[in-house]
């Protein structure tokens, strides 16, 4: 722990320091890190227990590799942190660039005080701790006259009327895949605000959370009228496919009208929580099942384990899937559909006469950091119709994009993207990664399939199936066609591809393929056609 005090001397310098920046032109600001709010700027423990502060950065490369620094300060102005809570950051900030977002996990001293905090951080010189150094401040920010930034606050022991989560009643589970759970839900409660949502979600050992697992629900006591001891039972069927290994078991509660704020609860004894709300409440042990669906097409089967996938033989799985974009609404005018082993999208007017887009996404249900994904599809034909199969992050600070596959066929034959006949016989893959006011900046990595293969000069990507993948590594991105590697890997040196994205199939309309019009086939005969997407971790 370092309490910072200015050097003999300082105080001049610091003051002349903050006129000159104050006097800087707003482009030199643009070129400092930015510090932004914990990515949960409310947290809550009770002494002894552990808090887990997502931090976040809008970062430039830097001089040099800085420490971190963590102060929790009372309302006295003293510096509570336990020591250790400094750090070097995972990765050093002379290779930080673009959106920087990572875990510290602090556990409060036994006898800290109760109290709220507010919690400080900063960058300072290893070879001299007490110079520290300037940054810019994201929303909500803001700075002492120590060159410390207040990124959110934490209540000790102060949320006596709160909700307590306790572990299941019997918190080491085991089963095999296509066995069924029976999760003991436990909570020591006080009337709460409204009638919330309980969810649960599994999470692997890489951090990945599985979307078919999760068992959300309404308690059969509203939480409105908890009181005491709450006790019920949640039981889950696994899925037949579910990969071995050992997941936790994360609870919380949420709000139906606004699903992403998610309720401060208490830890009981043996239970976490991390930076996303969610209360670690046991595990489940999953023996006897299968760690690959064959693996992806092209690679070593044994170097992945499947952690999402729908063959579209069961009809539309919305504990998958949702049916729009998530600020628009859904269209209800039907151009889809599960049927004979496939999900079909097709060109449609609506009642209005117009063309309209279709979005199918796993956003809020599935994310995945790093792996493999791929599908299995056959793609459409005509003026201004637009197939894609690619990635995309949550709203947030910044919004990466992968783009797997985008078909423009009604560009035609002197746009290389469709024949005479408006069938596709070209595709693009791109790479986008984006800033904070979501404006997208390509990076110098976008090209089309016949540049690399010889199915793309003049094979008819509506007359078959064929496979579509991308390899997603911390060091780089490869895409895939039918297995077959397409030009060199993307090496993502700056880190711009670092959070988890969720899957999007979609038909769109515009672009490079022109404006749909009378002679662009509409109906389910002319559909993007997919016959499975699947999603594999790295062993």
């Amino acid at each position: 722990m370092r309490s910072w005090r200015p050097r003999p001397g300082a105080g001049f310098a610091l003051l002349l320091a903050f006129l000159l920046l104050a006097l800087l032109p707003s482009r030199a600001a643009a070129q400092q890190t930015t510090v932004l709010q914990l990515g949960t700027p409310s947290l809550s423990a009770q002494p002894g227990q552990s808090v887990t502060l997502a931090m976040r950065f809008n970062a430039v490369p830097m001089a040099e590799d800085y420490s971190v620094f963590i102060h929790f300060i009372d309302a006295n102005g003293v510096n509570h942190a336990p020591s250790g809570t400094d750090h070097l950051p995972p990765t050093p900030t002379s290779q930080w660039s673009g959106a920087i977002t990572y875990n510290r996990t602090v556990t409060l001293p036994s006898s800290m005080p109760r109290g709220t905090y507010s919690i400080r951080v900063g960058l300072f010189q290893n070879h001299s701790p007490w110079d520290r150094v300037p940054l810019a401040m994201g929303s909500g920010v803001t700075v002492d006259n120590q060159l410390r930034y207040t990124v959110g606050t934490l209540n000790v022991g102060t949320q006596s009327s709160t909700t307590t989560v306790l572990q299941l009643s019997s918190p080491s589970l085991s089963a095999q895949p296509g066995q069924t759970v029976t999760l003991g839900m436990r909570f020591n409660a006080v009337p709460m605000a409204q009638d919330y949502y309980v969810f649960v979600h599994f999470v692997d050992a890489n951090g990945v959370q599985h979307s078919s697992l999760n068992a959300d629900h309404l308690p059969p006591v509203g939480t409105s009228a908890w009181s005491g001891s709450v006790a019920y039972n949640v039981s889950k069927t696994l899925p037949s496919t579910l990969a071995t290994g050992t997941y936790t078991l994360r609870v919380g509660l949420y709000s139906m009208a606004d699903p992403m704020n998610r309720i401060p609860l208490i830890a009981g004894s043996g239970v976490t929580v991390d930076g996303e709300t969610r209360y670690t409440v046991g595990t489940l042990t999953v023996t006897g099942g299968t760690t690959t669906s064959g693996g992806p097409r092209g690679q070593d089967a044994n170097a992945y384990v499947l952690t999402f996938s729908d063959e579209f033989d069961s009809g539309f799985n919305t504990s998958k899937w949702n049916d729009h974009l998530w600020y628009e609404s859904s269209n209800p005018t039907l151009n889809y559909k599960v049927s004979n082993g496939s999900l079909k999208i097709w060109p449609q007017r609506d009642a209005s006469g117009n063309f309209f887009n279709r979005t199918i996404d796993t956003d809020g249900k599935f994310s995945q950091t790093y792996g493999y994904f791929e599908m299995e599809a056959k793609l459409p034909i005509g003026k201004g119709v637009w197939p894609a199969f690619w990635l995309y992050a949550h709203p947030a600070d910044a919004r990466p994009e992968i783009d797997i596959m985008e078909a423009y066929p009604g560009g035609g034959p002197d746009s290389w993207w469709g024949d005479a006949n408006l069938h596709p016989v070209n595709y693009g893959l791109t790479l986008h990664k984006a800033n904070a006011d979501y404006s997208y900046h390509e990076v110098p990595y976008a090209t089309k399939l016949r540049d690399f293969s010889p199915y793309g000069n003049g094979v008819d990507l509506s007359a078959a199936f064929h496979t579509y993948g991308v390899k997603w590594e911390p060091s780089g991105i490869t895409f895939y066609f039918d297995g077959q590697q397409l030009g060199p890997k993307y090496q993502d040196t700056a880190g711009y591809y670092n959070r988890p994205m969720y899957v999007l199939l979609d038909l769109w309309f515009g672009s490079a393929s022109g404006t749909p019009d009378n002679t662009t086939p509409t109906g389910e005969g002319n559909s993007f056609e997919v016959r499975y997407v699947r999603v594999w971790r790295f062993k």
